[in-house]
């Protein structure tokens, strides 16, 4: 009879770990639903349960069969990270270079997170104070997104963490106090718009690399020396500025940008090298993208000139047809389609109408298509679109993964892709407009070495 006592609170303590379990599941099954676009992760994620179904990229606790890590890079996953809430057992996270968008607030709720690699992302909106909450962290990668916001002094507060990776963002305001952080090994906050001293052992420790591309920071060589001005829209009287503005698993290390000089007393052979590099790897995927897309005219002809400033005109119901060359009418794709710019960030975005009405004059033709410089209606907002030139037998799927190559390279000597659009009959490369002349101009010109 003392056994029954015994008995009721061991088979409760058992329903609620097999239901744990299963919210544990269902939370994975959502975030499939929610992100896998391209179904990577379908033929893979069957079965009732993630744990002993050997769900790819889930590992699992033995003993309580909770979910305890999740590994799915490069998988070119889009969507939010909202679902994942609920995975508080959670301790490796690496989903880094996929197509995942929305907040990093939702991870806050994971307690027990203590390595996170969500480089190479679409993320936004700010770091949270809540990731205070995160006491065990000891590896935090959140770079290459589109975080902006300032960096919240909640930060400081983590005790145990080696690495913290926050470069190539939007991050403002005041750097906070590294040399807090007495267990940091490395820091990385290079290409944001962060302000503020950097002391002199923080340099010292992380090197000037990690503070690269942000003009406002200042202190020791080879930082801008700091001076005290007055802000008149700041609480704070004295404000720091520079003088002269101008065993632990590791995910794979993002690539850092090279701090970016004047180009007086830059020799030559560095300059070629750099372009070289870059002029490397647009060719490579250049030549898979048009042998997918069977870039070449069978007839060998060269597309007809459209005119020279003109806009968009509305065909029939259903058409449209558009000052990208001629020959631009078609209904051959869906209306969903054909209303859907995919964008690689989440700023200063338009809708497709809105560059079909733009004004169009062409830049010029090349062996993939015809640029245009488009000027929406707004008069604010000037991009570059290439109409891509016998791209139409490439297949979705393929055309997308090209795009999001594309899409990750940044450099400062690469024109950024902003966006695309693909339908049957249409297909569109939207680029940043750089009203300094093309490449031919800079690389033949006067402009480029006339210092050196």
């Amino acid at each position: 009879m003392a056994a029954k006592p015994l008995l009721l609170p061991l088979l409760l303590l058992l329903h609620l770990s097999i239901t744990l379990a299963q919210n544990d599941t269902n939370a994975l099954t959502l975030f499939r639903l929610q992100t896998d676009t391209h179904g990577n992760l379908a033929g893979n994620w069957t079965g009732s349960d993630a744990c002993t179904s050997s769900w790819q990229g889930v590992s699992c606790s033995p003993s309580s069969h909770r979910v305890t890590e999740l590994s799915l890079p490069s998988l070119s996953l889009r969507g939010p990270l909202t679902s994942l809430s609920s995975l508080d057992q959670l301790r490796l996270l690496d989903l880094h270079d996929n197509r995942l968008n929305g907040t990093v607030s939702p991870l806050t709720n994971c307690k027990n997170l203590r390595l996170v690699y969500l480089a190479g992302n679409d993320l936004s909106g700010e770091i949270p104070k809540e990731i205070s909450f995160l006491k065990r962290m000891i590896r935090l990668d959140l770079s290459d997104n589109n975080i902006r916001g300032v960096i919240p002094r909640e930060i400081l507060g983590f005790t145990r963490v080696l690495t913290i990776r926050i470069q190539n963002n939007e991050l403002t305001g005041r750097i906070p106090d590294f040399s807090q952080m007495k267990s940091l090994l490395e820091l990385n906050v290079s290409f944001n718009e962060l302000h503020g001293n950097v002391s002199d052992g923080v340099v010292k420790k992380f090197g000037d690399l990690s503070f690269s591309g942000n003009e406002g920071l200042c202190g020791s060589d080879p930082l801008p020396v700091c001076t005290i001005t007055n802000d008149p829209e700041s609480s704070n009287t004295d404000q720091i500025v520079p003088s002269n503005p101008t065993s632990i698993p590791h995910s794979p290390v993002s690539v850092r940008e090279p701090e970016i000089h004047s180009h007086r007393g830059i020799k030559p052979g560095i300059i070629a090298a750099v372009i070289g590099g870059c002029v490397a790897v647009i060719v490579l995927v250049s030549f898979g993208f048009a042998f997918c897309c069977g870039r070449l005219d069978r007839n060998g002809e060269r597309s007809k000139s459209g005119s020279v400033e003109t806009g968009f005109v509305g065909g029939g119901e259903g058409k449209r047809r558009s000052s990208y060359g001629e020959g631009g009418e078609s209904d051959a794709t869906s209306a969903t389609d054909r209303s859907r710019l995919v964008f690689f960030e989440r700023r200063k975005q338009f809708e497709l109408d809105d560059l079909l009405k733009a004004s169009a004059e062409m830049l010029g033709k090349g062996s993939l298509g015809t640029v245009y410089k488009a000027v929406l209606d707004d008069g604010s907002t000037t991009v570059a679109v290439k109409r891509l030139k016998d791209a139409n037998p490439c297949p979705r799927k393929e055309f997308e993964q090209y795009m999001e190559i594309i899409g990750r390279l940044k450099h400062q000597n690469v024109v950024k892709l902003r966006a695309y659009y693909y339908a049957k009959e249409e297909k569109l490369l939207v680029y940043e407009y750089l009203p300094n002349g093309s490449l031919h101009s800079l690389l033949h010109g006067k402009t480029l070495f006339s210092k050196l």
